[in-house]
């Protein structure tokens, strides 16, 4: 009889793991993201299909206003507040990693994982040797045209300029030209269209560069002399002037194809070639992916999602649904995919962009220089001094940083 009880006994306490194993709550992986619109369809969809189809773990999704996400991020992973996932393109990711909050991933990538992607879009997740994202989406801004009134789009900044100003009539509110003329992410093309980088081979900040200075410039007389761009120009001015068919031609990127009214005949061209020294204008690329935090207290869950949502069935809903330009190759062996003028328009652009710097300098580059920029359109400062004192700024806050 003792020995029945034993085994009993025994038997009980074997069981008692699996028990719990099975009946175990399942792990929850929330993931930030800053997706509106078709994009944030997507990802609900996606969350959606994963939800179903696993039961050890769920996915929950926290949308965050863009213009909060990367601080709240900050702010809230060292806490240990934050989230297991946050999308995000790679400009933030150096001063993430610096912070502690950003987790590295190489020890889960396989051949096969790495083999998915667009060339160069999992390099941006990669700092000093280690990878720390896994990609969905590049996103540049090119030329957007109302085909109704632009037949052919222009191919030099001549060109549009004297379209532009055939078509701008700003007593009724029209213009041939509208973006946000003043943001250092739009301004990019031109910068760096004229030649001049954010940093140099040294990774020094080189702001005030006389490309840079030239660049500015002639932004300014796009809005100031020529007037062919609208003043105090915000994002939602832009899409309601397209919208209403009084913004010939826009500045812009995929996450614009959401806003558009579906009334809207419209097209995407390369941005044009600078005249005066005839190379073309050239955006800055970011991809958006997946980081992990270093917080998380399941990684090898967190893993499991990423891989999920970057893999070549999840990437076509993105690209489908979500009109995202994708960062995985399968996508484009889609026929609906290859055949999207717009989608492929989109991409033509990627290939003559210029990733942006992920290193933690550029950090400090946004705010001095968006206040240079706007010192330098209200004719504060010279477009010299403006980005001569951003120049200034950029190098303090570097220098502070590295003494932390």
């Amino acid at each position: 009889m003792k020995r029945i009880l034993l085994l009993v006994f025994l038997v009980a306490l074997i069981s008692v793991p699996i028990y719990l194993k099975v009946f175990a709550a399942p792990a929850t992986i929330v993931i930030w993201h800053a997706y509106r619109g078709e994009e944030k369809d997507a990802i609900e969809a996606v969350a959606q299909n994963f939800n179903q189809t696993h039961k050890d773990i769920q996915v929950s999704l926290l949308a965050v206003p863009f213009d909060a996400l990367a601080d709240k991020v900050s702010a809230s992973v060292p806490r240990e507040k934050g989230p297991d996932l946050f999308i995000y393109a790679q400009d933030r990711l150096g001063g993430w990693i610096v912070a502690g909050i950003a987790e590295p991933i190489e020890y889960y990538l396989t051949k096969e994982v790495k083999a998915r992607f667009v060339p160069g879009s999992l390099d941006a997740f990669i700092y000093k040797g280690s990878t720390y994202g896994l990609p969905l989406s590049t996103k540049c801004v090119t030329l957007i045209y109302n085909k109704a009134l632009v037949s052919e789009p222009p191919k030099t900044t001549d060109e549009l300029i004297s379209l532009a100003k055939s078509l701008t009539d700003p007593e009724k509110r029209q213009y041939g030209l509208a973006y946000e003329i003043q943001n250092y992410y739009y301004h990019s093309i031109w910068m760096q269209g004229f030649g001049a980088r954010v940093f140099d081979a040294e990774g020094n900040p080189t702001l005030n560069s006389p490309e840079a200075v030239a660049a500015l410039q002639f932004a300014i007389d796009l809005q100031k002399k020529l007037k062919i761009v609208p003043e105090e120009v915000t994002n939602t001015l832009v899409t309601t002037l397209f919208n209403e068919g009084k913004a010939a031609m826009v500045i812009n990127g995929p996450w614009f194809r959401g806003e558009i009214d579906p009334n809207i005949k419209y097209g995407v061209a390369l941005l044009p070639i600078i005249s005066e020294i005839g190379k073309p204008a050239i955006p800055f690329i970011t991809v958006e992916g997946l980081i992990m935090s270093a917080k998380s207290k399941n990684k090898d869950a967190a893993f499991k999602v990423m891989d999920y949502f970057a893999n070549n069935a999840t990437s076509l809903i993105f690209a489908t649904k979500g009109k995202m330009i994708s960062a995985n190759k399968s996508v484009y062996l889609n026929k609906k995919i290859a055949s999207d003028p717009i989608t492929m328009g989109f991409m033509a652009q990627v290939k003559q962009g210029i990733p942006m710097p992920n290193a933690p300098e550029m950090t400090m580059v946004w705010s001095p220089a968006t206040t240079a920029m706007n010192k330098a359109f209200l004719g504060a400062l010279s477009p010299s001094d403006a980005l001569t004192e951003a120049q200034n700024n950029v190098i303090a806050a570097i220098e502070m940083l590295k003494r932390k």
